[in-house]
């Protein structure tokens, strides 16, 4: 009897030694099959801060969804970019659930007034900043967070807000991204003469070293105890009203929001425009989005058959000027292509005739239809996020221009957006109760046997649409990896056709280009900022760009 319960023992030592060095195998080969460039085997977040991206990782690590790491990774993002990004603003989600295998769309895009003043469009201006009350929209963000949490969350909702509270109380360093903005000759006097400036700027007019959000990290502990209900019904939404109110210094500049605006806003859950990219299928919101211009972008450049050969020597002039004129007939068709009303295998169809139309040279203006072309605004921010279970999700939000309208709410420490200067130039001026158009962009690829997945998705107004095309046809064409993709020098093509090169896009290329007779002007001085993960055989390598100073983080 003894010596069978010795041998019972000495198997059950034997078989858990057997599993203990299956385990380590299969560890190290899943760990081993990743190349350098794609670090982690489990899940991943992208977002425009190195201390943000740690963030949604946490929140990963501590078994919340990607959804959750998303808002937590925001929630940071508009205390470290507060230019760009906060609850003050509205956002767009691209939601893939690996479980069902679906992708959601949920809008949370700002609304106007129900009630506008009158020809408050004639005073659109051309320049940026665009700063006043009457240019706020109702947020949206709090309630897109709320929507996407309430379907696909898992951590308890006022978790997601510990983080940001807590940097909010001790304070964020500026970075040299938001130093830019502070010193730009244009933006300090306008923040320095409103209530906004207060934040950060000492009296004397100097740059403070760290912003204090006291009053914000009041309000977000209220939204993490009460839900959104604080924001839109309660005594926030009132404070808001009483702030913005206060803000406008003449009957030109008053806003017409009101407390029954907050109270009946809602976030829309939509059908994203799906697209066949070869082996891939991209997924990205419709209108008010503006993402139906990607699409159209990369029908055409599909039809031209790229591969890594295309970016030699003999091959890169040819190549590039093709990417241009694709970029001209985009903005050609802007008004076109981004209808509400607008079908994919209309999409095609466009892209098909713009296709037959890129010879060798560049043409007038009018060649390319009616170009309309955006402003340049960099009030975005963007994060990406897939995690263990194989769920993405691809988030953009936006206070729209630096600042937003630069009214700062002192009762909740919310900084409010300027979205409703959107519907400038759109030629729609019955906007009462909508949503503006935006180029927020947020999109998804998957493979069709799912094995590969591509979340990305850009900040710079405007620029976003042309930085994903680019990023998208530097990977699935060009061979590129995800940093190579997103590194890579990007063009703009802005309104009239004037091209702008990235200050480190080769100058022989350039030259080459111009020859063609491309209308080129110096780059702008802030440029698109694409955050991306690329997943493939369980190997994940996120990226996120380096033209904002931030690294994603995984594990």
């Amino acid at each position: 009897m003894k010596r069978w319960k010795g041998c019972h023992w000495l198997l059950l030592v034997s078989v858990l030694g057997v599993l203990a060095v299956v385990g380590v195998l299969v560890y190290v080969t899943r760990r081993g099959c990743c190349p350098s460039q794609a670090p982690y085997a489990h899940a991943a977040v992208a977002a425009d801060s190195t201390n943000c991206s740690k963030v949604g990782r946490d929140i990963l690590q501590q078994g919340g969804s990607a959804v959750d790491a998303a808002i937590a990774a925001m929630l940071c993002s508009s205390l470290v970019h507060p230019q760009s990004v906060g609850i003050g603003g509205g956002s767009i989600y691209t939601i893939y659930q690996a479980a069902t295998d679906r992708v959601t769309v949920i809008n949370a895009r700002e609304v106007a007034a129900k009630n506008l003043h009158p020809g408050m469009f004639s005073r659109c201006s051309k320049t940026v900043p665009i700063p006043g009350a009457q240019w706020i929209g109702v947020p949206g963000e709090i309630q897109g967070y709320w929507d996407a949490h309430q379907q696909f969350g898992k951590l308890p909702w006022k978790s997601l807000f510990q983080p940001a509270i807590q940097l909010a109380r001790n304070g964020i360093e500026i970075n040299p991204i938001l130093k830019k903005f502070l010193e730009h000759i244009l933006l300090k006097p306008e923040l320095l003469k409103r209530k906004i400036g207060s934040l950060f700027y000492n009296d004397n007019g100097t740059l403070r070293k760290t912003v204090l959000y006291a009053q914000l990290a009041k309000t977000l502990e209220t939204i993490a105890k009460q839900g959104p209900g604080a924001f839109y019904n309660g005594n926030i939404a009132q404070d808001l009203i009483k702030d913005i109110m206060n803000a406008s210094d003449h009957q030109d500049s008053a806003s017409n929001l009101t407390l029954e605006d907050f109270r009946q806003y809602k976030a829309v859950v939509m059908e994203p425009l799906t697209v066949s990219l070869g082996k891939y299928t991209m997924y990205t919101p419709p209108a008010p989005s503006r993402s139906a211009i990607i699409i159209f972008m990369l029908k055409i450049l599909e039809g031209f058959n790229f591969t890594p050969k295309s970016l030699e020597k003999d091959q890169k002039v040819e190549t590039y000027h093709r990417i241009i004129e694709s970029l001209k007939f985009a903005n050609g068709g802007e008004d076109k292509i981004s209808s509400a009303k607008i079908l994919p295998q209309l999409l095609e169809q466009f892209a098909q005739a713009a296709r037959k139309k890129i010879d060798g040279q560049a043409h007038p203006q009018e060649y390319y239809s009616n170009i309309s072309g955006g402003k340049e605004s960099y009030g975005t921010s963007h994060v990406s996020v897939i995690d263990s279970e194989g769920n993405a999700v691809s988030v953009t939000s936006s206070i729209n221009h630096p600042f937003g309208s630069m009214v700062y709410s002192e009762s909740t420490g919310i900084i409010l957006n300027n979205q409703l200067t959107d519907f400038c130039g759109s030629g729609n001026l019955e906007v009462a109760g909508l949503q503006p158009p935006s180029s927020m962009s947020p999109s998804i690829l998957l493979s069709k046997d799912r094995e590969s997945m591509m979340v990305l998705g850009a900040s710079g107004g405007s620029m976003i649409t042309s930085a994903i095309a680019q990023v998208i046809t530097n990977k699935l064409w060009f061979g590129l990896n995800m940093k190579e993709a997103i590194t890579q020098p990007r063009i703009y093509v802005a309104a009239g056709n004037v091209v702008h090169f990235e200050g480190s896009f080769d100058v022989d290329t350039k030259n080459a280009l111009l020859q063609k007779n491309h209308s080129s002007k110096k780059p702008l001085p802030l440029p698109s900022v694409v955050q991306g993960i690329f997943r493939e055989h369980g190997c994940i390598e996120a990226v996120s760009d380096e033209r904002k100073k931030g690294t994603s983080a995984g594990y």
